[in-house]
């Protein structure tokens, strides 16, 4: 039973008890205003609890409403992330189409095939890490095999897959720095334009749409007949 509903059946007992006993004739006059000063105040609470009980309903209601609301928008703001999250697996997925993949994986095993079976172990750990999302592991054994190989074959592969392992964990500035070094310190790599790419990519999520057009205006500019360079051109359109 609620609490309105036991006062006002509290207050009716309360009149029922009085009518017997002034039918009856044991009520005295100071009795009987005391049992109607009590009804009074009774009625008093009574309806002060209906009124509490009203603010609170209307409390409630509007906190609803605000729940409401807030879970459309971060409902709305999580569709629109991942929006962008397909626009970029998209894209990305038509530039490894467009780099070849079978091109890609002949030239790695001939640079293996110039590497030590323990330090192509090394390398061949890392990419499986990263295959799997092992991110962290991923980045640990890619530079395990930077150390164990110095400036040898896949170095900057190994670079710039620790940049994507890092920009896989949301670690966006460690990616930004990985691919920058990649492009700093091997600018013949083939990683290059993608590295170039990649950094115009996050900053253009990140809303620094300046730094973006910088990265994106280079990969036309330094390699215009690349796959990257078609991309890039889209996105400075």
């Amino acid at each position: 039973m609620s609490t309105r509903k036991f006062l006002r059946a509290a207050a009716l007992a309360q009149i029922f008890i009085l009518l017997i006993l002034t039918n009856t004739g044991c009520l005295s006059r100071q009795r009987f205003n005391n049992y109607n000063w009590q009804l009074d105040s009774l009625r008093y609470y009574t309806r002060k609890l209906d009124s509490l009980l009203a603010v609170q309903g209307t409390d409630i209601k509007q906190l609803r409403i605000d729940l409401y609301t807030k879970t459309s928008e971060l409902s709305q703001k999580f569709d629109m992330l991942n929006s962008r999250l397909g626009e970029s697996e998209t894209q990305i997925t038509q530039l490894s189409r467009r780099l070849g993949p079978q091109q890609q994986a002949m030239a790695d095993s001939a640079a293996m095939a110039q590497i030590s079976p323990e330090t192509r172990l090394l390398y061949e750990s890392a990419y499986k890490n990263y295959v799997k999302g092992n991110y962290h592991e991923a980045i640990e054994d890619f530079q395990a095999y930077q150390k164990a190989a110095q400036d040898g074959p896949l170095v900057d592969n190994a670079l710039y897959w620790i940049g994507e392992s890092y920009a896989a964990l949301g670690q966006l500035q460690k990616a930004v720095n990985a691919f920058q070094e990649l492009v700093n310190k091997y600018p013949n790599s083939a990683r290059v334009p993608t590295a170039l790419y990649r950094m115009g990519i996050i900053y253009e999520e990140g809303k620094d749409l300046r730094t973006a057009r910088f990265y994106y205006s280079q990969v036309v500019r330094e390699f215009p007949n690349s796959p990257e360079a078609t991309l890039a051109r889209s996105k400075l359109q």
